[in-house]
C-alpha cells in the first residue's frame, strides 16, 4: 500500500523532490512544457521495510512503523524498482536507511548554507548524455542485430572495435556514478572477450555473435531502465 499522500509529500520535501539514491540523484518534479497548469513527476516514497511478509525487507520483529515517513525513502521510478527486484536482495534496510540518512543530512546543508542543488542535476544529466551516446553508438551497429548470414567477420572486427573506442572515450566523461560505469565495464569485457574469441577461430562467429548479443543486450536494457536512455529500432531485438 502506498504512503499516506501527507506523509508522501513530507518524505518528497525532506529529500528536495531529488532521488535520495547517491549514484542517481535525478530530480523527480518539473513543470509540464505544454500546459502551465501541469507538472511532470517521476519521484515515489518509496518503502525501506516492506509492509507485508514477501515483500522487500519486510521484518515482522522492527519497532518501526513501515506506514510512517520514518519508513519512507524519495527515489525515482526506476530506483524504486530497482531497490525492489528479487524481494530487495541487493539492497539491505540498513543501506536504505543510510541512503535516507545521508541524503537528508546534505538536503539540509543545502538550505542553511544557501547552496544550489543544480550541480548534481547537471551531474546527473550530463552522465545520462553520456548513456545515451554510447546506446545510440551500439543501436548504429548491425554486428548487434543484423542477420548472422550476412555479417562479414572483418567488418564484424572493425565495427565493435569502433563501439569499444567510443566506450573508452565516453567514460572518462562520467562523473561518481560507479552504476553506469559498471554497466560500460560489462559491455566492454562482452566486447573484448567476443573479439579475442573471434581472432581465434571465426568459423563459430555465428556463434559467438549470440553470445555477445545476449551480453550486451542485458546492459542495453539496465542503461533503459536504469539509467533511462531511449532505445529504438532493431537494436531493441536483444534486449531481454
Amino acid at each position: 500500500m502506498a504512503f499516506d499522500k501527507k506523509d508522501a509529500q513530507i518524505i518528497a520535501y525532506r529529500a528536495a523532490y531529488i532521488c535520495s539514491n547517491p549514484e542517481c540523484n535525478t530530480l523527480t518534479i518539473g513543470p509540464a512544457i505544454t500546459d502551465p497548469q501541469l507538472i511532470n513527476k517521476k519521484g515515489e516514497a518509496a518503502h525501506i521495510l516492506g509492509e507485508k511478509a514477501g515483500a522487500a525487507r519486510h521484518d515482522p520483529n522492527s519497532s518501526i512503523n513501515v506506514a510512517s515517513v520514518e519508513n519512507g525513502l524519495w527515489l525515482c521510478a526506476n530506483c524504486h524498482t530497482l531497490i525492489d527486484k528479487n524481494q530487495g536482495a541487493d539492497y539491505s534496510s540498513d543501506d536504505l536507511f543510510g541512503w535516507k540518512k545521508e541524503h537528508e543530512e546534505f538536503i539540509s546543508m543545502l538550505l542553511r548554507t544557501h547552496k544550489s542543488p543544480v550541480p548534481i542535476i547537471l551531474r546527473q544529466s550530463t552522465n545520462r548524455k553520456i548513456a545515451q551516446n554510447i546506446v545510440d553508438c551500439i543501436s548504429n551497429k548491425g554486428v548487434y542485430f543484423q542477420c548472422h548470414s550476412i555479417e562479414n567477420p572483418d567488418h564484424v572486427m572493425k565495427s565493435i572495435d569502433e563501439v569499444r573506442r567510443q566506450i573508452i572515450f565516453e567514460v572518462q566523461a562520467i562523473d561518481s556514478d560507479k552504476r553506469l560505469k559498471q554497466i560500460c565495464k560489462y559491455i566492454q569485457d562482452a566486447n573484448r572477450e567476443f573479439m579475442n574469441e573471434l581472432s581465434l577461430d571465426n568459423s563459430l562467429l555465428d556463434d559467438y555473435l549470440i553470445i555477445l548479443r545476449k551480453r550486451v543486450g542485458i546492459q542495453l536494457k539496465r542503461l533503459r531502465d536504469e539509467i533511462g536512455c531511449h532505445i529504438s529500432g532493431q537494436i531493441t531485438s536483444i534486449i531481454p
